[in-house]
């Protein structure tokens, strides 16, 4: 399915440039290093401030994306890495830079870079119609793949015509074309009937939705297995390409190029293959694939047959990383699409640093086609837990807003008032009891999910057929947005709930804030404990 989006298309052609920018900037700054210091610590130094802002902003970037009004936090952000680079590029032509300068700058442009990272990715969804989503994510995928084939060799000639500091300010120049596309969209604004989550809050609730969110905790184990076990391509090309293939600096090149036309077919396969083909049947055979390139570049001594099979394993490796981008976006509601695509990033990113190092040493023990071998034989692992743990469960996440209808709080109370104690009350037939304790279960999890600090099921001793459900909310505007946050998946669930519930009024809820206590119609007596007389049902 095509994207016919002209924003989407837009913003695809703006990141495209914004990210052959970045590439450019990579090798300018190493080189640049190299001729300020003759010391290696400082060139490796780069990477390190280039790296530690993803890990220690992912989760905060996120929330920012999910908080902020992404079309404000795009142009914001963009621009800030604009002026970074700009500074980069002024200070460098001035014959004024220092390493130490290099490594600030450097690290200022890549906070900027992952502040505006989770929202990028993020607005995706609201540019397209859900049906055209996955076809917009491979896009996103291929864009990435492009810049990393063009970008770099662009960078190298750049700085060997005219230095560095030329080479910055083209990248301070391309960030300016997502600032044009971002002020020209027109976004509709959704409406929210509550005050704008804080920042903190916004992490806890994202860590939270993590924690409890089965389908995305699936999405993410495969997508770290995979990570650990691709990396090895990426992390030892170079010395592939050097040592057991002899090849030339420009060579590499065209291998490089070779990944990124590689990917480019995929973008062009993907749709067709994505309507005939579900998740799961297309990322185990892409991992067989890509196993089959480490196999046979294994055994290659010349760069020709090499070029053929990595544009193979860039098919491979395009079908792969899309479609497990596809599956983290499809079980993320909105509300909370930042933060879990930033989990999602985090997660990768982490498992491909740990790859890298892992198979590092290796090949320094044991030489790079043991490397191959292990990571082929790493692929196949993945594909053996693909038949036990299924990117399935993603296809079948609705993730549209149910939109609950919750008994209303006191007016009085202050957003920030809380905790707020809910209580429902169930009356269950003796006979339907087990299947009521094991329709909880999921219950439990959504309610976690969706903000409650603690969650538990409560049996009376003093009436068998009665169940209490009590769960604690951190304040009165968390309580509220519990009916933003359930999604259409979860209505299944309740249902079952219902159905095995034999009295209309199974739901009596009971509210106690901190500051001010709130009644709501019912039958039970407002005690602070779950139930007179109770056991745990449910843990």
């Amino acid at each position: 399915m095509q994207v016919k989006s002209p924003i989407f298309r837009a913003f695809w052609v703006a990141g495209l440039l914004s990210t052959i920018g970045s590439w450019v900037h990579l090798v300018a700054a190493g080189w640049q290093m190299t001729t300020l210091t003759h010391s290696a610590a400082p060139v490796a130094l780069l990477l390190t401030v280039t790296s530690v802002p993803a890990f220690l902003l992912a989760l905060p970037a996120g929330a920012l994306a999910d908080v902020v009004d992404r079309r404000l936090l795009i142009i914001v952000t963009q621009a800030g890495q604009a002026v970074v680079a700009a500074v980069l590029g002024v200070v460098s032509l001035a014959g004024a830079m220092t390493p130490t300068l290099l490594l600030v700058l450097t690290l200022l442009l890549a906070t900027s870079g992952t502040l505006a990272t989770p929202v990028m990715q993020a607005v995706v969804a609201e540019l397209v119609p859900r049906e055209q989503l996955p076809a917009a994510v491979g896009l996103g995928a291929t864009s990435f793949t492009l810049s990393q084939a063009v970008g770099p060799a662009l960078g190298g000639v750049l700085v060997a015509v005219a230095g560095p500091g030329p080479a910055f300010l083209v990248n301070a120049v391309s960030f300016l074309a997502v600032i044009v596309v971002a002020a020209a969209w027109r976004r509709e604004r959704p409406i929210a009937a509550m005050p704008p989550e804080h920042l903190l809050g916004a992490v806890r609730a994202g860590a939270r939705y993590v924690r409890n969110a089965p389908a995305l905790r699936v999405v993410l184990g495969r997508a770290v297995a995979y990570a650990l076990c691709f990396t090895a391509l990426p992390a030892l090309l170079a010395q592939i390409s050097r040592v057991q293939l002899g090849a030339s600096a420009a060579q590499y090149g065209l291998m490089l190029g070779a990944l990124g036309v590689g990917g480019l077919a995929g973008t062009l396969l993907l749709p067709r293959l994505r309507g005939r083909f579900d998740h799961e049947r297309l990322v185990m055979v892409a991992m067989l694939g890509y196993a089959a390139a480490f196999a046979t570049l294994s055994q290659l001594t010349a760069v020709g047959p090499a070029l053929a099979v990595l544009v193979c394993a860039g098919l491979a490796g395009m079908t792969t990383m899309s479609t497990l981008n596809i599956a983290a976006q499809s079980v993320l509601p909105d509300w909370v699409r930042g933060r879990g695509l930033a989990v999602y990033q985090l997660a990768f990113a982490l498992a491909m640093a740990a790859g890298a190092a892992g198979w590092g040493l290796v090949a320094s023990l044991a030489g790079l086609r043991v490397v191959m071998l292990a990571a082929a034989v790493g692929l196949l692992v993945n594909i053996l837990l693909a038949t036990r743990v299924r990117l399935t469960v993603a296809e079948g996440v609705d993730t549209a807003p149910l939109h609950l209808d919750l008994p209303n709080l006191d007016a009085r109370l202050d957003p920030a008032d809380g905790p707020v104690l809910v209580t429902v009350d169930y009356r269950v037939a003796s006979s339907d009891l087990a299947a009521f304790l094991a329709a909880m279960r999921p219950i439990r999890t959504i309610r976690r999910r969706d903000g409650a600090m603690q969650w538990g099921l409560y049996g009376s001793l003093d009436d068998a057929g009665l169940q209490r459900e009590a769960f604690v909310i951190a304040s009165r505007a968390e309580y509220e947005r519990l009916a933003e946050r359930a999604i259409l998946a979860d209505s299944a669930h309740l249902e079952r709930v219902r159905s095995l519930a034999s009295e209309s009024r199974t739901y009596l809820g009971h509210h106690f804030p901190a500051r001010l206590s709130v009644r709501t119609t019912g039958e039970v007596s407002s005690s602070r404990t779950p139930s007179r007389g109770a056991t745990r049902s449910v843990r």
